[in-house]
């Protein structure tokens, strides 16, 4: 490169704000021109440059790099990208890349450097990466509380993401409700888990009396602001050294507060507040929902258990029996409340009508539907009593009705004086008898019938009991689970009901209910059972 051209390029790019740095090297390394924008890079002048090798102006790191990218291109005769090492103690933290390439007109070989600001794009590709990587994070979270169902889940889902993806020593969530807040206690009573206060004047008390965030960094910074006794007292004895106190707010109501609380002191920048707000809003969803689903809840445990039978019918000669209970795992939350329906009724001619059913679904829609349907079995059983009769009207009903979606019903009309029973099926499981005396068997009444709704043709079948004989109706929540197949749940049913032969009835369905039940088991469990005395 001629001096002509080099200080003409050197003129272009000689402003010190300019964002490009240019030198050239000789073959021995040494600088033959620098402007000002790269000069002023290692704290020296542009005459301190020139003549000199960067070993002896610049940084030991910085010199030796240079050195490397220039023999490089000297070596190869390659142009070369890089990375530029940053300075030691610069007041400010660059990231500069650097391109390097051989200049080569017959007078001897030499190198020329560029290197631009790259401080900008490096700075977005790191935020991109932060927000990248505290979205999967979020997504985590989500996960974890998607699988919380009631209010005390839910608080063990943000315990266990202040540990897991917060990093949190312990998490406290504090919620408003009808009497004040309360603590939710995500725990064991006995465990040692260090709680603020409640009653004390503290961040968590102003956080849900303003709903703006607290990020206390350590203690001095609460206990001046903060004088309760109580509060300081619950300082000086715990471990906890710095905390984040959130809102839990959903449309606009403050509902609660979370805290999470820090082994050590710990300064919260704006990607972490940013974070632990994100986390806030999801946890505030879902106790939202979880206190909507407690409600309904509670509202179809009302309508089901006013639907059900108060009382069995006392009937000369027969022995009745029911349990009704929803047994569900943590897709519906514990109790929720599902289709299952039984009833026992007396006919004006002094016949006993048993009915039991399901109706898909659970919550206050399938309490609602099983209501019904017990209604209207009613109803059609004083017109005919006849099995066969029943189902063909259930049918022509649920036909008309487009809110039931399915309904399996086994209805039995019992004949106290003579032990006959005359069972009609509409796709549900088969009844059990448990004789007095022999094998415990199975009640075909034409295996495969469809469920109410499905019209075929119905029938009905007689079976005629001897005294002592014990008849059984059930649900599938009884024998089947994720972890139980339906022939294996027969199989184990009928070897119970073999073992509990003889046991009043009531300790029968206990004892049966209790030996079937599996852990991960999703559906209810409803059990009616008679015992014929006979006459």
């Amino acid at each position: 490169m001629r001096p002509a051209d080099a200080q003409r390029l050197l003129g272009a790019l000689a402003g010190v704000d300019a964002p490009v740095g240019f030198a050239v090297f000789d073959a021995e390394h040494r600088y033959l021109a620098v402007n000002a924008a790269l000069a002023e890079r290692s704290g020296r002048s542009i005459a301190e440059h020139l003549g000199r090798t960067p070993s002896e102006v610049l940084p030991d790191a910085l010199a030796a790099h240079t050195d490397e990218m220039i023999e490089r291109v000297l070596r190869t005769g390659e142009s070369v990208e890089a990375e530029e090492p940053p300075v030691p103690d610069a007041p400010n933290a660059y990231h500069l890349h650097s391109s390097w390439y051989l200049v080569d007109e017959g007078r001897g070989r030499e190198v020329a450097m560029f290197v631009v600001d790259d401080t900008s794009h490096q700075r977005a590709i790191s935020s991109l990466r932060r927000s990248r990587a505290r979205n999967v994070r979020l997504l985590e979270v989500s996960d974890v509380l998607s699988r919380a169902v009631a209010v005390e889940e839910v608080a063990e889902a943000v315990e266990d993401i202040g540990r897991r993806s917060v990093g949190a020593l312990r998490t406290g969530v504090t919620l408003i409700g009808q009497r004040g807040p309360y603590a939710v206690r995500a725990r064991p009573a006995g465990d040692q888990v260090q709680d603020w206060p409640e009653d004390a004047v503290s961040p968590v008390a102003e956080v849900m009396r303003t709903g703006w965030p607290m990020f206390v960094s350590g203690a001095a910074h609460v206990r001046d602001d903060f004088p309760d006794p109580r509060f300081r007292a619950f300082l000086d004895a715990t471990d906890e050294r710095a905390w984040a106190v959130l809102p839990l707010t959903v449309d606009g109501e403050h509902v609660g507060a979370v805290r999470f609380a820090f082994a050590e002191e710990r300064e919260f920048d704006s990607d972490v507040c940013r974070f632990l707000r994100a986390v806030a809003q999801q946890c505030s969803l879902a106790f939202a929902r979880a206190r909507l689903f407690e409600r309904e809840r509670t509202a179809a445990v009302s309508l089901s258990q006013g639907l059900l039978p108060r009382s069995l019918p006392s009937v000369p000669g027969v022995e009745l029996e029911a349990r009704s209970r929803s047994d569900v795992g943590s897709e519906m939350g514990e109790d929720a409340v599902g289709g299952d329906w039984y009833d026992a009724f007396v006919l004006p001619d002094g016949a006993l009508g048993l009915a039991l059913g399901d109706v898909m679904g659970h919550g206050v829609a399938a309490a609602a539907e099983m209501g019904q349907m017990r209604s209207a079995l009613r109803a059609l059983a004083l017109t005919d009593p006849d099995p066969a009769a029943v189902l063909h009207g259930l049918d022509r009903l649920v036909e008309r009705d487009d809110v039931i979606e399915m309904l399996t019903v086994v209805y039995a009309l019992v004949d106290p004086s003579s032990g006959v029973v005359s069972v009609g099926d509409a796709g549900h499981l088969p009844l059990i008898r448990i004789p007095a005396a022999g094998e415990v068997e199975l009640v075909d009444v034409h295996a495969g019938t469809t469920p109410v709704g499905v019209a075929e043709p119905r029938s009905s079948q007689s079976v005629r009991l001897s005294p002592g004989d014990v008849l059984i109706a059930f649900t599938d929540g009884l024998i089947e689970s994720r972890r139980r197949s339906l022939e294996d749940g027969f199989t184990q049913l009928l070897r119970f009901l073999e073992d509990q032969r003889g046991a009043p009835l009531g300790q029968l369905l206990d004892t049966v209910i209790e030996r079937m039940r599996v852990d991960e088991s999703t559906d209810d469990v409803t059990v009616l059972a008679l015992r014929w005395a006979g006459r």
